[in-house]
């Protein structure tokens, strides 16, 4: 909690001396993608949750950072990351960061958005992640509409992006995305709540509501589970929507090397409500022989 506490601080984009941070920005055609660099040993390539940005894994980046060169990167329209007209693929880009620092392999760490970006990048450069770690995952094909919280939430969503109503848009999305379907906002860990509120109101802001990634889609990500080389690691949140649930199941059936471990008292933001859990779970992962 006192982590998260500090999180709510001022915070820049280099996080002091003591924590030997680099920052970069990776040029991919007419954009720069903005990378935070720290630590020494295995590349550990982490990836936010949408309308999140680096930020989100302040929690973590510091112990991690012990172990591996952590790579803390801002998707595109996201944080940081300053975005050009054109438009690229995000597994492409992801790669153009590699090869700019220097980076042949990586384990490649995503949640919610960023897990649909880690599997884009592993089915597309297979020979470059050491091992995947897939948090809160969404699925490419795989329609989010089966919980009716969800489904009204979403409502509320369409009608705050008609009207450009950051206010509203961003109180149903940390509703759907912080307090899950089974939570009341007053059952929420408040600093959890705060950061997230904040962070998705900014990046609306910052980038003018702008926020789609470019994914590979055909064939569907969804149909090539089985093609995903590197051993997985799935991570969900016992009270995170039905379709996030259902989807966890079906990467830890699908991916020949995966295995499941669901988070008890946690919702879509895992790294955030149970940061020590989430830290020692993928470092031991990462770790295996």
């Amino acid at each position: 909690m006192k982590v998260l506490l500090l999180l709510l601080g001022l915070m820049t984009p280099l996080l002091g001396a003591a924590q030997r941070v680099r920052a970069h920005w990776v040029r991919v055609a007419d954009s720069r993608l903005y990378v935070e660099e720290s630590g020494h040993g295995p590349v550990l390539l982490l990836l936010h949750a949408g309308l999140l940005d680096h930020r989100q894994w302040q929690p973590q980046v510091a112990a991690w950072s012990r172990h591996f060169r952590v790579l803390n990167c801002d998707l595109r329209k996201h944080g940081l990351t300053q975005d050009g007209d054109s438009t690229f693929a995000n597994a492409a880009a992801l790669a153009c960061v590699l090869d700019s620092l220097g980076v042949g392999q990586a384990h490649v760490l995503g949640l919610s958005l960023g897990a649909v970006a880690a599997l884009d990048f592993a089915l597309a450069y297979p020979q470059r992640v050491r091992r995947l770690v897939l948090a809160s995952p969404g699925l490419i094909g795989y329609d989010l509409n089966h919980d009716s919280v969800l489904v009204a939430n979403n409502r509320q969503l369409v009608a705050a992006v008609q009207r450009h109503d950051t206010t509203t848009y961003t109180e149903y999305f940390v509703r759907s995305w912080v307090d899950g379907p089974r939570r009341q906002p007053g059952q929420v860990p408040a600093a959890v709540r705060t950061l997230a509120t904040r962070l998705v109101r900014e990046n609306l802001t910052h980038h003018h509501w702008q926020t789609q990634l470019s994914f590979a889609v055909v064939p569907l990500p969804r149909q090539r589970l089985a093609e995903v080389q590197a051993l997985t690691l799935v991570l969900v949140g016992a009270l995170d929507m039905l379709d996030i649930l259902a989807i966890g199941q079906e990467l830890a059936r699908g991916i020949p090397h995966a295995q499941q471990v669901v988070f008890p008292k946690a919702a879509h933001l895992l790294n955030l409500e149970q940061p020590r859990r989430f830290r020692r779970k993928v470092q031991r992962f990462l770790a295996l022989q």
